[in-house]
């Protein structure tokens, strides 16, 4: 159960392949669309709470996988983090099976952290000639950070697939050593998938941390403006759609549209 978390979070266990999948579910009372959250590398749905709440509070039901790599997986050490990959795509298609299920005939994001951003890409249309689990449901692709440029995997075109609407939230701290040392690896997707719709908040002293919560350099502005792009791309809300459009730079952060 997700800690820290007004909206009440429930578990429910689900087969992929040979596999128990725990999914945390946030449910609003109205569901109007579905996120369906991948955690970052060792991570989990529940460090991730406060954010989760601000999208169940906007309308959206929340189906978050535990994946392999998590470190509150029981069977985090027979995966390593390349072993984790086809695992963590068999996850969220499980889950976003789930959430069809759950919610029939709602509108769907992708969303995710790190490593779990690489995977809300995918399902938006990245490395389609690589790897063919684009999901078509998929109307906006949200990324917290993103895996970086990964050598032998992320080549010139491995976004040019991902023609959804996709924002990518980043900051200029945004490092972690020994995998990607400048902050700018970040913005890839967003500079080399096709433009229209394509949105860049790059937060003045964010790090790595910043989809954690509250305590994290600028969250507050990072969360709000993934409601307002949820709302925007997915739910087509007039109001948010507006705000998006007129969004620009401020004290806090750098802002990019192309």
């Amino acid at each position: 159960v997700l800690a820290r978390a007004a909206t009440p979070a429930s578990t429910t266990k689900i087969k992929v392949g040979d596999r128990d999948v725990e999914l945390t579910i946030l449910r609003p009372d109205a569901p109007k669309g579905v996120v369906v959250f991948s955690h970052g590398a060792g991570g989990s749905p529940d460090g991730y709470a406060a954010l989760l709440d601000l999208w169940v509070k906007a309308g959206f039901l929340v189906v978050a996988p535990l994946h392999v790599d998590s470190l509150k997986h029981p069977d985090r050490a027979k995966y390593t983090l390349q072993a984790a990959f086809p695992a963590r795509l068999a996850d969220v298609a499980a889950a976003s099976a789930y959430a069809a299920q759950a919610a029939p005939g709602l509108p769907l994001a992708a969303a995710g952290h790190s490593y779990g951003s690489l995977i809300s890409l995918i399902r938006g249309g990245a490395m389609t000639g690589m790897i063919p689990a684009q999901d078509p449901n998929v109307k906006a692709v949200l990324c917290f950070s993103d895996a970086g440029i990964i050598k032998g995997l992320i080549g010139p075109t491995a976004y040019a697939g991902v023609k959804a609407p996709m924002l990518m939230i980043t900051g200029d701290k945004d490092v972690l050593p020994g995998m990607f040392d400048d902050w700018r690896a970040h913005l890839y997707p967003f500079e080399t998938s096709p433009a229209g719709d394509k949105y860049a908040w790059v937060g003045k002293g964010a790090d790595h941390r910043l989809a954690h919560g509250p305590a994290a350099p600028a969250f507050a502005d990072a969360a709000a403006l993934s409601v307002t792009f949820l709302k925007a791309k997915v739910l087509d809300d007039v109001a948010a759609k507006a705000a998006l459009a007129a969004r620009g730079a401020t004290a806090a952060a750098d802002f990019m549209t192309r």
